[in-house]
């Protein structure tokens, strides 16, 4: 029975709303495919094909770092990243897949140094479908080897990619100066972090190239299909001007010095006077660039580490009063002790000796505190500090490496009230090895700076070597004020020798020019002036001199901290062995008649 009020509509009508339902979903899905394929097909086209390229990075080979005399201190090889893509390693069956990865896992063991359990592992247990690395660091001749193997067997799914790894040939010859290399975690590239390695980064990295290629489902390159290609440039070579033999020679000496002495460490700088090039820069402790632990091992302390230069500096402040007004007979009365400043500053000799009446030169060659101090109350402030500044001392060296110091050099309105006195016997002041050894070579080449040097030249990626740029000359001393002091400087070895029986500034056939200092270094830990530092700088030969040894080492604990004894044997064996190596010849040379006292 109907229930009243409810009437069923017609066929037709129910025919016809349906059918305008489907027309208006037909219209939806038509404009739709009208507004991907017609407005935004070019679009999506594009991002498809993105899907199928891939980047393929060409690793650029890092330069090289050699000495002047040839020797390779850092260069890169070509190494093997070994590659399984485990979707290409199959067979028609579970069964069959497993005997081809047994079997490739049999074949690669072998030339990878691993088992065969754990490249099975690698093959069966990974994160990426198309990608896993199955071993590092493979030699490219192993990777060959493994590659025709493979071939050999008809076996597919391993490739290779190349990638440089940094040796350094000469373990830790010159370390502190070369440096050393982490890598990149993106591009795995090297990247220099200290040293020659940091400063020339960009030269020696060169760039990587690139292709951009179209790949199949399984991620691996087609090779008929279109590459877009970005060469690649190889990285630079960087010539340095030091001696690989007399770099050694210098390194020994420091480490023998070290652990004779127990020092905390040692420079020692060899320095051409007329070029400003440097021949050695060693330092001890050292580190092996290829396997750094400890940071702090890695200070390039020639240019870096700052210290007190003590009676080497003495030279300075004689220079400066040579030039204007006094001569090395110009007399002066030393005593033991001298107070100064209106009573306020009392200085004091090494050893006690009774008064006696010192001509500058001899304050000098005796390295007398208390003269220094006369002779320093007849020279300016400023000309003190002028001279400092102009001998390298409180400014940039210019030398092309990280972390280099200009020393500590306050000028004259911010002296303390003893400061004009403690720097006239090195104290107050603090310079690097290179800065000092700088001082002697301006006596050495008569009086003329020549800014140092550590790089002769650089090899660009086309090949074309191109020399470093002249260093800056500039003239410090008028040219018999230069040969005054050398004059001077020539009776350091004779005293010390007959004196304190320190013969290390003697060396047959040739004449030296010298000075030691022995300088006193705060201690952080016991808040005192109890630490010494111990140079000995010279020049030979000293009638026309070609070579400047500056030795300092830091902290010596022992019975004997002076100069003479501590650093005197390093300066012999470098300045012996640097004279021969370099066919430098004898000059038979005379130790001047200079007066060291007067009547």
């Amino acid at each position: 029975m109907r229930r009243p009020g409810l009437r069923r509509a017609s066929p037709a009508r129910r025919l016809h709303a349906s059918l305008l339902c489907v027309g208006f979903a037909l219209s939806l899905i038509a404009g739709r495919l009208v507004q991907l394929q017609g407005l935004e097909g070019a679009a999506f086209s594009k991002q498809a094909a993105s899907y199928k390229l891939a980047k393929i990075t060409i690793p650029a080979e890092r330069g090289s770092i050699t000495t002047a005399d040839g020797q390779i201190l850092a260069m890169s090889v070509q190494e093997d990243q070994v590659i399984a893509n485990p979707a290409q390693i199959v067979g028609t069956t579970p069964q069959a897949t497993m005997a081809v990865r047994q079997k490739m896992a049999g074949l690669l063991a072998g030339p990878l140094h691993m088992t065969q359990a754990a490249i099975l592992g690698k093959l069966y247990h990974h994160f990426s479908k198309f990608y896993v690395v199955l071993a590092q660091g493979v030699p490219a001749t192993v990777g060959n080897r493994i590659q025709a193997m493979l071939t050999a067997h008809d076996l597919a799914g391993i490739s290779m990619q190349p990638i440089y790894a940094r040796l350094y040939p000469g373990n830790d010859l010159a370390a502190g100066l070369v440096g050393f290399t982490t890598t990149n975690p993106k591009t795995n590239d090297p990247v220099g972090q200290a040293g020659i390695e940091q400063s020339f980064n960009s030269l020696l990295a060169g760039r990587d190239g690139q292709e951009q290629v179209e790949t199949g489902i399984t991620g691996q390159p087609i090779p008929t299909a279109w590459q877009k290609v970005r060469p690649l440039v190889p990285g630079g070579d960087v010539r340095l001007t030091i001696l690989s033999t007399l770099q050694y020679e210098a390194q020994q000496a420091c480490q023998e010095r070290v652990r004779k002495t127990h020092a905390d460490s040692c420079t020692i700088v060899v320095e051409q006077p007329s070029t400003g090039r440097i021949l050695a820069m060693a330092q001890y402790p050292t580190f092996q660039p290829s396997h750094v632990t400890n940071l702090a091992a890695t200070i390039d302390l020639p240019v870096s580490g700052i210290f007190p230069p003590g009676s080497t500096a003495k030279v300075i402040t004689a220079a400066a009063a040579l030039e204007h007004g006094q001569t090395p007979r110009t007399a002066y009365n030393v005593p033991e002790q001298i107070t100064v400043g209106g009573g306020r500053f009392t200085f004091h000799d090494a050893e006690s000796h009774p008064t006696e009446r010192l001509t500058l030169a001899g304050i000098v060659a005796h390295s007398s505190n208390v003269g220094m101090v006369q002779v320093a109350q007849h020279v300016r402030p400023q000309t003190q500090y002028s001279y400092y500044r102009k001998f390298g001392v409180g400014v940039p060296t210019g030398l092309p490496l990280p972390n280099t110091s200009q020393g500590q050099l306050p000028p004259p309105s911010k002296w303390w009230g003893d400061e004009r006195y403690t720097l006239a016997f090195g104290q107050g002041v603090a310079a690097t090895a290179v800065q000092m050894a700088g001082v002697y070579a301006t006596i050495a080449n008569k009086g003329v700076r020549v800014s140092p040097s550590i790089v002769a030249g650089t090899t660009g990626p086309d090949g074309r070597y191109t020399p470093a740029p002249a260093p800056h000359r500039q003239r410090v001393l008028q040219p018999s004020t230069a040969a005054e002091l050398i004059g001077i400087l020539q009776q350091v070895p004779y005293l010390d020798a007959t004196i304190a029986y320190q013969p290390w500034g003697e060396i047959a056939g040739y004449s030296v020019a010298s000075k030691t200092g022995t300088a006193q270094v705060w201690d952080p830990k016991k808040q005192c002036l109890c630490q010494y530092g111990s140079s000995y700088i010279g020049m030979a030969p000293a009638s026309n001199p070609k070579l400047v040894v500056a030795v300092n080492i830091q902290n010596p604990k022992g019975a004997d901290y002076y100069g003479n004894y501590v650093a005197g044997p390093a300066f012999y064996q470098v300045m012996k062995f640097a004279l021969a190596s370099l066919k430098i010849p004898p000059d038979h040379g005379k130790r001047p008649d200079v007066p060291l006292t007067a009547r």
